[in-house]
């Protein structure tokens, strides 16, 4: 048999701690609820796979806006800058059409949220999952149309309960992968985000982007990715055939980085230096591309953060932490500023080819995250430091980069196909 909890039923077999059936009561002394104005009970429900108690409720829209907070973080006593859930984004089809529906009078449901005051208690609902929607409605009233709208209250979350539930309901509006690994990230702790602040990747109090964006604010993915093939080109063997890696996203945390995150020194000076001169030469991209009249796309502005890039640029600079020369060649592509040329040399990374052998479609080096043109883009760095006569890119190193990385790839082969003889 159930029982009652004052205004709500609690049903058999459930035992919440002292601080939630508290935390509930609080929550309904505060909220006047739909179901409670029109006679109707109030049932706690158990998430089993977060292990944590809610209640599936409607309120009406003045009362859920003026109370909601689409700011909710991970941990408020660390910081309430760094938003646990996506950005928010007005100028796409489907949130048109939802603001659309909230204009008339459309009744949203499963809006998800956690009732916690300890942090900006005038809005002590903290939205995990709807905030489109918030915005949807807050819009309708604006232009006087109300409604009831249903809301999956949660109560007391930890933060792992709180990462759960918010992938949980993110996952069921197809977030991006980014957003996934940026939660995942926040779980693990700040590290991560510290270092992209301290190295210049990020603005202070910045948080990493929670999708790919043209103002070109790197995601986890990336910075997980240059933190795995810096160390992966510090013990690389030389003579071996250097392929970077790129971090997986949004299944869960990448293997590589899992594997070295606990041995990381987050203040080693060559770790930091590596940081600061990829984030030198990311915005060096973007300023030298974004100015030119023409060959000016975002795709060009941001090929330092393309993942077969980034990958490959810092395995290089882990690749050359012995050699103090080669390293500063390669450092040395963030004072390339001439006019007119970018540093990465899109032009050429573009127009590069193996002739015969790549196909017309071929988009050029640096464009796409397979093994080989991980292979490829690396083979550039390493002769761009070693090997060439000039400073910086050219279509003529880029295409000798191919031509060396191809030629290394089937000695290999071959190597491996006469030890089966």
């Amino acid at each position: 048999m159930s029982h009652s909890e004052e205004k709500f039923i609690v049903p058999e077999g459930f035992n919440p701690e002292p601080f939630i059936l508290k935390r509930i009561r609080d929550f309904l002394g505060k909220f006047k609820i739909y179901e409670e104005k029109n006679g109707a009970p109030l049932v706690l429900l158990f998430d089993r796979r977060s292990e944590v108690f809610y209640c599936v409720c409607h309120l009406e829209s003045e009362m859920l806006i003026s109370k909601s907070d689409l700011e909710a973080v991970l941990d408020p006593e660390e910081s309430e800058e760094y938003k646990l859930n996506r950005d928010i984004y007005t100028d796409t089809y489907s949130y048109k059409l939802m603001e659309k529906d909230a204009l008339s009078g459309r009744s949203f449901e499963d809006i998800v949220v956690e009732y916690d005051p300890t942090y900006r208690p005038n809005v002590p609902l903290k939205v995990f999952g709807g905030q489109h929607r918030i915005m949807a409605i807050k819009e309708a009233i604006q232009n006087g149309v109300s409604a009831v709208h249903g809301v999956r209250v949660y109560f007391g979350l930890f933060s792992e309960q709180k990462v759960n539930i918010a992938m949980a309901s993110n996952t069921a509006i197809a977030v991006s992968n980014d957003l996934i690994d940026r939660m995942q990230e926040d779980l693990l702790g700040n590290d991560l985000r510290n270092w992209g602040q301290q190295v210049g990747l990020l603005d202070k109090e910045q948080h990493f982007a929670d999708r790919k964006n043209p103002e070109g604010l790197p995601t986890v993915r990336i910075a997980r990715t240059l933190i795995v093939n810096y160390y992966m080109g510090k013990s690389f063997e030389k003579e071996a055939l250097n392929i970077p890696v790129v971090c997986s996203s949004g299944k869960g945390i990448d293997k590589c980085y899992r594997n070295i995150r606990d041995g990381i020194n987050w203040s080693d000076r060559q770790l930091r230096k590596m940081g600061r001169k990829f984030a030198r030469l990311h915005k060096l991209q973007r300023e030298s591309v974004l100015k030119r009249d023409t060959d000016n796309s975002l795709e060009s502005a941001n090929k330092a953060i393309s993942p077969c890039v980034a990958a490959s640029w810092a395995y290089a600079a882990g690749y050359f932490q012995d050699n103090p020369e080669a390293l500063e060649i390669h450092y040395a592509l963030t004072g390339r500023t001439e006019p007119g040329q970018d540093p990465l040399n899109t032009k050429a990374l573009s127009a590069a080819r193996l002739k015969d052998v790549d196909p017309d479609t071929y988009p050029g080096l640096g464009c796409r995250a397979s093994a080989i043109e991980l292979g490829r883009m690396m083979e550039t760095f390493l002769l761009h430091a070693t090997r060439a006569k000039e400073p910086g890119i050219t279509l003529r190193l880029a295409n000798a980069a191919i031509k060396s990385f191809e030629a290394k790839r089937s000695i290999l082969a071959a190597e491996r196909a006469l030890r089966g003889i």
